[in-house]
């Protein structure tokens, strides 16, 4: 077996360093035929890559939980690891020692070839994969084809299985304790049959017969998993230190420093075999000869003779530079831009935008335009680079990144002025000031991933949350029981119990046999429940409605409900639809209702308190 010994964090594999000697010695590993794994065996075997991906595989499967310093035992009928123990656990089964140690130690002992996620990931299965911290590594994880990682995460969420982008994994390593990996030819990986060519597996291509799609899998023509065929598996297997070689003869750097990234580039090619031209047609040159995957410079395209794949026309050609300096022309159609979108963030005074590669190649608008080039291929007007955290809150950006004359996606994100972002509507809505309002009050929030589903109706159960919250009051000691009725249809484990039991307690709501929390909430029991809280929790009775002008809808609004109506609109806080209607059976958007809300704080709630 061929060790790696102590290698830091930030020093390359160069030629030298795996050269003609290093490579001589890897090819008498080439035709190794391995002996049968089995995971969890805990019998001596040789360590695979594929082993260390299906160890992550299986970990998920089954369930194995997080355990601080945790290296494989059972604990409570499953394994139990921590993140470093997930990597310890698989070689320690096989019966190969010294994975020992944390994140940092596994790195800088174990692997002999690293890079920067930012800049792609190789198609290898069981690659480490590292979160960085200054001076080592938070955090460790297993690459397992697909874009796919595995990782025992943290106390209470355990194994997850997630993209390699979820888990903002920003560093992969080529792990080396006697690991072996494929070469060229089939491979069975997790019950399927996947091809290697030059060390990585192959996606959207066909060979011998088989169409192998973008997850590395082989499939039969009418898109089924294609049984193993034992007699096309290959026994060709290479160490670490070979697959260290090919890549760097690929131009990956050998380092996840970003300091050391050698070439900046904001493309790859999409297929296999592509021509580079000197000039954007298929009759000029052929300047080289491209693979799948390999990394390109591309300026802005432009339009040359039309290119016919995947069954559609292609006629703009980007002009390209490889690592290796070529220059030249390749069909859009053979181009896949890596230009991400920013991530847009923000602490509540100020905002912060990041993305993959350099923050320098970010721009803004914050007038509802999208950031762009002119004609000329100048920034437009109010494109703004950005350059440091931008001191401006609620309000909306439009970020992208723009590089080489190429832009890529938009983001566009909407900062309340406590840091909380929307990504479904912007500042210049009609109610963003008051949504802003709801939000910094902490009444009103979103419901997840972003969003705050301005137009989404507002039920029962999110109304009283609002007006609990309106309280400020501590929710924590009520609950139903003897002193306080409950519903039938509520349990004490609803997200909404406590406030509810304080609405029935202060007499907003009324106690019964149901309380239909999720129905969505008409208007005229929105007024209803807004007077019950300014008669019974602030004790405000003399509102003269009088003289408050009568909806021409009037007869339609409920008996038990007419005076609350009434009496908010003598508060400012509803008015009509238009036509001087109110429509006291329909029901209010979660933008409609952060403005009431606001308004019931500003002109009930806080004159009388």
């Amino acid at each position: 077996m061929l060790h790696s010994h102590y290698r830091s964090r930030h020093m390359r594999v160069t030629k030298k360093g795996i050269g003609l000697l290093g490579l001589m010695m890897a090819a008498l590993l080439v035709c190794v035929s391995l002996p049968t794994w089995s995971l969890g065996a805990r019998a001596a075997t040789t360590p695979t890559s594929f082993g260390l991906a299906m160890q992550g595989i299986t970990a998920y499967d089954e369930g194995w939980v997080y355990v601080y310093g945790g290296k494989g035992g059972m604990v409570g009928g499953v394994r139990g690891t921590d993140c470093a123990g997930l990597l310890y656990s698989y070689y320690s089964d096989c019966g190969v020692s010294g994975c020992a140690g944390g994140a940092t130690s596994q790195v800088r002992q174990n692997t002999v070839f690293s890079g920067p996620v930012s800049l792609g990931l190789p198609r290898i299965h069981g690659l480490a994969l590292t979160n960085s911290e200054p001076g080592g590594y938070s955090h460790i994880g297993i690459y397992i084809g697909n874009n796919e990682s595995c990782d025992n995460s943290m106390e209470g969420v355990n194994m997850v299985r997630a993209s390699v982008q979820e888990r903002h994994w920003d560093g992969w390593h080529v792990f080396d304790i006697g690991t072996m990996y494929p070469r060229d030819g089939w491979y069975e990986f997790d019950g399927r049959m996947v091809h290697y060519t030059n060390y990585e597996y192959d996606i959207d291509t066909e060979i011998d017969g088989y169409f192998i799609g973008s997850d590395g899998f082989a499939y039969l023509e009418d898109g089924t998993p294609a049984p193993i065929d034992n007699e096309l598996l290959s026994n060709v297997w290479v160490s670490a230190t070979e697959v260290a070689g090919y890549l760097e003869s690929q131009g990956w750097t050998g380092s996840d420093d970003p300091n050391d990234i050698p070439f900046d580039y904001n493309a790859t090619v999409s297929a296999s075999n592509v021509n580079l031209r000197s000039e954007p047609n298929t009759s000029s040159s052929v300047v080289g000869l491209l693979s799948n995957g390999t990394k390109l410079q591309a300026g802005s395209p432009v339009e040359g003779e039309p290119v016919t794949a995947h069954g559609n026309s292609y006629h703009m050609w980007y002009p390209v530079t490889t690592v290796t300096g070529l220059e030249g022309y390749v069909s859009e159609a053979y181009v896949e831009l890596h230009l991400s979108a920013p991530e847009i963030t923000s602490d509540g005074e100020t905002v912060t935008m990041t993305a993959a590669g350099s923050s320098d190649d970010i721009y803004y608008t914050v007038d509802y335009t999208d950031p762009g080039l002119d004609e000329n291929g100048d920034l437009t007007i109010s494109t703004t680079p950005y350059v440091s955290p931008v001191a401006q809150v609620s309000c909306t950006y439009k970020a992208a990144v723009i590089k080489n004359g190429l832009m890529g996606p938009v983001t566009t994100a909407t900062v309340m002025s406590n840091g909380m972002i929307f990504t479904d509507f912007t500042y210049k809505a009609w109610f963003a000031d008051k949504v802003d309002r709801a939000v910094e009050m902490g009444v009103l929030n979103g419901i997840g991933n972003g969003k705050f589903d301005p137009y989404g109706s507002i039920t029962r159960a999110q109304f009283v949350i609002v007006l609990a919250n309106l309280s400020g009051e501590d929710l924590s000691s009520y609950s139903f029981g003897e002193d306080i009725p409950g519903f039938s249809d509520v349990s004490n484990s609803a997200y909404y119990a406590k406030h509810l039991a304080w609405a029935v307690a202060n007499g907003v709501v009324s106690s019964g046999d149901k309380f239909n929390p999720n129905q969505e909430l008409p208007r005229e029991q929105m007024c209803s429940m807004m007077d019950r809280y300014l008669t019974n929790v602030l004790g405000v009775t003399d509102i003269d409605v009088s003289q408050v002008d009568k909806f021409s809808d009037d007869n339609k609004i409920s008996g038990y409900a007419k005076e609350a109506v009434y009496r908010m609109r003598a508060l400012g806080i509803v008015s009509g639809n238009g036509n001087n209607s109110f429509d006291p059976k329909g029901t209010s958007e979660r933008c409609a209702a952060s403005v009431v809300a606001v308004l019931f704080h500003d002109n009930a709630i806080v004159p009388n308190t």
